[in-house]
């Protein structure tokens, strides 16, 4: 696959208060996932990092969040693109195409990378998503998200015929987090292309993996309140019945945000520039720290 359209079909984090704006999250996110093939993480992450470097120097027009995993599928990482619509989509596209022609040293970087990236790659998906307002919780601005370090993201996947009822569900669930002063903070999209429809993402940003420890403690302690704000136990256990029978399944991933791998705008940056825009030692040594292991040399044969 042509590396620039990937990159452009990207992405990070959702709708999601990862990439979210002062006015709010964005209207629609892009997410490339990447699944690396076992033992090439290194190579690709110093693909990736080389990528960075070239779009920068060549001050192309593209932005993204790289997202590694620290839990679920190790393999796969994800970038994250935010638009205002999709009409910005398109725009997006024209103008790295038009960098890309113009720049006969970028044209040349990404050729080289598409070539050294073949035996990196298991597969590549792109997705876009669009921003569920109605269904998001209290979503953190650009600032919080900016100094956060860590991605919780929930994919929950509805059956054919049953969004509406999800959608009812979760506003329920919002109503009785504002009746109970909850502490949450959600973003919440809706697959648009990309994925198997009816696909929705939550994304939580967290400074801390610590958070997710007081999520839980505060969750345990007010579970009573939210069970009550909910309409008592016996609406509670109808709820419990009705999301099994919406659901067609679900999961978390928690994403460590990659500075090294990401080209945020500026203004994002601006909020932690010492993590956004790490000095070129710092660079090196983390992804230093990437690189593999060297398998252990065999002994003489006798």
């Amino acid at each position: 696959m042509d590396r620039r359209l990937c990159i452009l079909g990207t992405l990070v984090l959702s709708a999601s208060a990862v990439l979210a704006q002062d006015t709010g999250p964005p209207s629609v996110i892009a997410i490339a996932r990447e699944e690396i093939k076992p033992g090439r993480m290194a190579s690709h992450t110093r693909s990736a990092a080389s990528f960075v470097a070239a779009a920068t120097k060549a001050n192309a027009p593209l932005h993204r969040i790289a997202l590694v995993p620290i839990s679920g599928d190790e393999n796969a990482v994800a970038y994250l693109q935010t638009f205002g619509s999709f009409a910005e989509v398109e725009a997006a596209r024209k103008q790295f195409d038009e960098t890309v022609a113009a720049n006969a040293a970028f044209k040349t970087e990404l050729d080289r990378l598409d070539r050294e990236e073949v035996d990196q790659h298991a597969s590549q998906r792109t997705a876009y998503y669009t921003l569920r307002a109605d269904l998001s919780y209290h979503p953190r601005g650009m600032e919080q998200t900016a100094r956060s370090r860590f991605m919780s993201v929930s994919t929950t996947r509805i059956k054919p015929g049953r969004i509406q009822d999800y959608v009812d569900y979760i506003k329920a669930l919002n109503a009785a987090r504002d009746k109970i002063g909850s502490q949450a903070h959600t973003a919440v999209y809706q697959v648009a292309s990309g994925a198997t429809n009816g696909t929705f993402l939550t994304f939580t940003s967290m400074r801390s993996l610590s958070e997710m420890d007081d999520a839980r403690q505060r969750m345990e302690q007010s579970q009573k309140a939210l069970d009550e704000a909910l309409g008592g136990a016996d609406v509670v256990k109808q709820r419990r019945m009705l999301i099994s029978d919406i659901v067609a399944d679900g999961y978390n991933t928690v994403y460590a945000m990659e500075p090294t791998l990401s080209r945020p705008t500026e203004q994002f940056a601006a909020a932690d520039p010492d993590f956004w825009n790490p000095k070129p030692a710092a660079a090196a040594k983390a992804l230093a720290s990437k690189k593999e292991t060297p398998k252990a040399k065999e002994a003489p044969k006798p």
